[in-house]
């Protein structure tokens, strides 16, 4: 796995769509949001109705990178060794096949309990000497059985002292109403078939349930993106141009994203395991554990353990990689259609798409070669695909005329509104339509505002087992002054838990603009935090 993150900056897995992106520092530094932000220079990829709603000649060009990790730090440390081991420290204290020491220990010690708190009980199997106490106990208060059982267990020669002090532990949190024991059925013999524990009751044992169930979640649920988007953009319009023919403009657009993540098979992710003969299996809810009996056939069709040893690839997690790089010429016009109380801009754009893309996938189990399929992923890239597309963007803009109400903009575009589609190595690619609403206003003074809002749920490059999906809020405020700008703004994904990302950028004369993007969300990566999202841009506009 380090290996892999290793190269993720030339690797990534296959996707479906892309997210709406960022492309140019103003709206970078205020919150994303530029539908509505007629000053940036960029209107023909946010929205191509701004090209007529500011009628300017402009140039801007802007070079980024950003990074998104979700759980893939967490699978790069993964200890599987410590989570079965962790599995068959509960199987040797609790069940077993025959009559282990362990076991016998437990259920001798449970059921002298129950002997000792219920006369006349000679002859009768555990589980029935238990099956009395509850009938005699209706009102849930089992303490004296708890107090019994850990008496019982520090008395016994069977056990380890490792293993007194955690069934001692979690006596307290035992669920003695669904405690099943063996007694011979189901092939074990004084065995506990079943045993539910309560959160809480030993903190060793919370820890590593917690991290069982949170590797499990990052199993389904996890990415690294790696993006670059950069463009240079020339708009040449006047006032008067403007209303005789509109306004024009023309744009590169270079963009990669790469990904990794992994792709796990949602049926093989239980945790069961193989213990003397026997299979048992742990599941984890919210208020608790439970150790129950399994079946070999459940341990070959669902196990985790035993998906990473299945030699069946097609069975087997995965690991996808995808890079794929897109180009694009976009062409805009816009044109003003001017009304009693207001102006209304409508702008539409063509492009000219080509890609570059190479998928690879990797199977993970104990026999796979990293060292060799890292050769030949090396030697996939000499056969990437090549495709070309057309993509179409429409958008409005409308300019509020009122007293009060002079400098508000509104703001509505949709992008990729033919769903462009591309082939690859796996699998095509396919950008779906997206459409994003925004809201800005200005004053004289040099002060703005804008607000952004996706209107559709946008789909991230990776291929884990949990679809991944963006779909971004945000805004900002700006102060311009003669050749200096300072903005501020926040972001937040509404469908990924990355925290609120907080954004600024600075511009110098028009030439020199610094925009960053950071998360206030982190992750731990080698006992260095680093923020779940972080993007830097450099660039610069000027207009006249």
């Amino acid at each position: 796995m380090k290996k892999f993150l290793y190269v993720l900056a030339t690797c990534a897995t296959s996707m479906y769509a892309l997210e709406f992106g960022t492309m140019g520092n103003v709206s970078a530094s205020m919150g994303g949001a530029g539908v509505a932000l007629k000053n940036s220079a960029f209107g023909l990829y946010y929205n191509p109705a701004l090209l007529s709603a500011s009628p300017k000649v402009k140039f801007g060009y802007s070079v980024g990178v950003s990074i998104q990790e979700k759980n893939i730090a967490q699978l790069a440390t993964i200890d599987l060794a410590n989570m079965q081991q962790t599995a068959q420290n509960l199987a040797s204290s609790f069940g077993g096949a025959g009559s282990t020491a362990a076991v016998d220990g437990v259920v001798n010690a449970i059921d002298s309990a129950l002997g000792t708190l219920l006369p006349n009980s000679s002859g009768k199997t555990t589980q029935e000497k238990l099956k009395d106490y509850l009938q005699s106990n209706k009102n849930g208060n089992y303490n004296d059985l708890i107090d019994a059982i850990k008496q019982n267990i520090q008395g016994s020669s069977s056990l380890t002292q490792v293993q007194k002090d955690l069934i001692t532990s979690v006596a307290g949190g035992i669920d003695f109403d669904n405690l099943q024991m063996g007694n011979g059925t189901a092939g074990i013999t004084n065995a506990i078939s079943s045993i539910t524990i309560s959160k809480g009751s030993d903190k060793g044992l919370d820890k590593s349930m917690s991290d069982i169930a949170m590797v499990q979640n990052a199993l389904q649920d996890n990415h690294m993106n790696l993006v670059s988007q950069n463009g240079i953009v020339l708009q040449l319009g006047s006032r008067p141009l403007n209303d005789i023919i509109g306004t024009f403009a023309v744009g590169l657009f270079g963009s990669l994203y790469s990904n990794i993540s992994l792709n796990a098979n949602a049926d093989r992710l239980r945790l069961i395991i193989e213990a003397g003969g026997q299979y048992y299996e742990l599941k984890i809810t919210d208020d608790g554990y439970t150790y129950g009996l399994s079946i070999k056939t459940d341990y070959d069709n669902h196990s985790l353990i035993a998906s990473l040893q299945d030699t069946n690839t097609q069975n087997a997690h995965s690991i996808y990689m995808t890079s794929f790089v897109l180009s694009e010429i976009p062409v805009g016009y816009a044109r003003t259609f001017y009304f009693k109380n207001g102006n209304l801009n409508i702008g539409i754009a063509g492009k000219l798409m080509n890609s570059v893309s190479m998928q690879s996938k990797v199977a993970i189990t104990t026999k796979t070669d990293f060292n060799a399929e890292m050769n030949k992923i090396v030697q996939d890239f000499k056969n990437t695909t090549m495709d070309k597309a057309i993509g179409v963007d429409v958008g409005a803009v409308y300019e509020i005329d009122l007293p009060k109400f002079r400098y508000l903009t509104l703001g509505l575009v949709g992008k990729n509104l033919n769903s462009p589609t591309f082939n690859s190595t796996l699998q095509d690619i396919t950008i779906k339509p997206q459409a994003r609403a925004g809201i800005a206003y200005y004053t004289q003074s040099g002060f703005n505002l804008a607000f952004d809002v996706d209107l559709t749920q946008n789909d991230i490059i990776a291929f884990s087992t949990k679809d991944q999906k963006s779909q971004m809020v945000g805004g900002g405020a700006g102060f311009i002054w003669k050749g200096f700008d300072l903005r501020l703004g926040a972001m937040k994904d509404l469908r990924q838990d990355n925290g609120l990302i907080l954004t600024g950028g600075i511009n110098v004369l028009g030439l020199i603009d610094i925009a960053l993007q950071s998360s206030t969300k982190f992750t731990d990566i080698q006992g260095y935090p680093m923020p779940q999202y972080l993007s830097l841009r450099v660039g610069g506009s000027l207009s006249w």
